[in-house]
């Protein structure tokens, strides 16, 4: 009765509490970690106000940042058009503000898709299958080009990966990794969905058939992305711009506090630490991205307290963009409110 029936939707929500709580406390100790590993505190709080005393170099970064964001929206509003979904730009920047909000606030730096999808799908209720394909497509298209940078990275600085065991393996890793996602790519871009598709229709209905028919919509509609020769190649190259402004948004955050970190060092160490935040460990990679800096700039010599002062200047730049976002989110939920309010009077 209702007994059973309270617990049963108490169990789940607290199975869904714990597993926010479980990767938040980990990103505390995770950053407890790189903070403890980071040294002389008030040598690294000396480094974050000397970046007050450089306004410019960090007026840099914060725009930076934003512009890598732009990137992405730009991406995936190409994928939209490329899918002729009724999306009109300022709904896809509402929408993209609010994935990004959630990819910090969510586990890993992609959380915020599945928020994504689900509010995308209520926008294109005829066409949910591709309108959730457009974020898969966007994300395939991302990892290829994060890949590409990577394995770029292996042969152009061969040097930096051979300062230690640990990093020559990393390197072999990367590139078994580049390697994977381009076959991936490669299959799904020329697998024989339409036959597929048309030959399980041939098998009749039922829910599972019903299942499997959306699935093969949403590949398919991926397939058409990477297919697309203008929006695939669009996304493609707005995805290089977007690692190489957040590239240089390290660049900006490091000379702000003054350190004198090589623009090729950073263009390894950059994607490095933002791939291994892409694990869906803690909310926005918090605590990997820093202490993997950390970790990768320990080969380059990089005193501790500038390591660990920018990583604490980016993790800011993190949550004010992803505080920014949260502010479209909200003003779009108000004035879509307001729309509503006088059909419902």
């Amino acid at each position: 009765g209702p007994v059973s029936a309270g617990f049963g939707e108490g169990a789940p929500r607290g199975r869904r509490r714990f597993a926010w709580i479980l990767p938040a406390l980990l990103a505390l100790g995770l950053l407890a970690l790189f903070l403890r590993r980071g040294g002389d505190g008030s040598a690294i709080l000396a480094a974050l106000r000397g970046a007050a005393g450089r306004p410019g170099w960090l007026a840099l970064g914060l725009a930076l940042f934003a512009v890598s964001l732009a990137c992405g929206l730009l991406r995936w509003f190409a994928l939209l058009r490329a899918l002729r979904l009724p999306v009109p730009f300022l709904d896809a920047l509402r929408l993209y503000a609010t994935g990004h909000c959630f990819n910090v606030l969510g586990p890993g730096a992609t959380g915020g898709d599945l928020v994504k999808a689900a509010w995308i799908a209520m926008r294109c209720p005829g066409r949910r299958a591709e309108a959730v394909a457009s974020i898969a497509a966007e994300r395939v298209i991302g990892l290829l080009a994060l890949v590409t940078v990577l394995a770029a990275a292996t042969l152009l600085r061969a040097d930096f990966f051979e300062a230690s065991d640990a990093l020559l393996a990393l390197r072999r890793f990367v590139r078994w990794i580049a390697l994977g996602v381009a076959a991936a790519t490669l299959l799904l871009a020329i697998a024989p969905v339409d036959a597929l598709a048309a030959r399980h229709r041939a098998r009749g209905g039922g829910t599972a058939a019903r299942l499997a028919e959306t699935a093969l919509r949403a590949w398919g509609a991926v397939r058409l992305c990477l297919r697309h020769p203008v929006a695939a190649t669009t996304a493609f190259a707005l995805s290089l711009a977007n690692f190489g402004t957040v590239i240089l948004c390290w660049l900006s955050l490091s000379r702000a506090i003054g350190a004198g970190i090589a623009l090729r060092d950073l263009a390894v160490v950059s994607p490095l630490a933002d791939g291994i935040a892409a694990l869906p460990l803690t909310p926005g990679g918090a605590g990997l991205r820093e202490n993997a800096l950390q970790w990768l700039l320990d080969s380059l010599a990089v005193p501790r307290v500038q390591s660990t002062a920018l990583g604490l200047l980016m993790f800011a730049t993190i949550l004010l963009w992803a505080a920014v976002c949260a502010g479209i989110m909200l003003a779009g939920r108000r004035g879509g409110a307001r729309g509503r309010s006088p059909a419902g009077s």
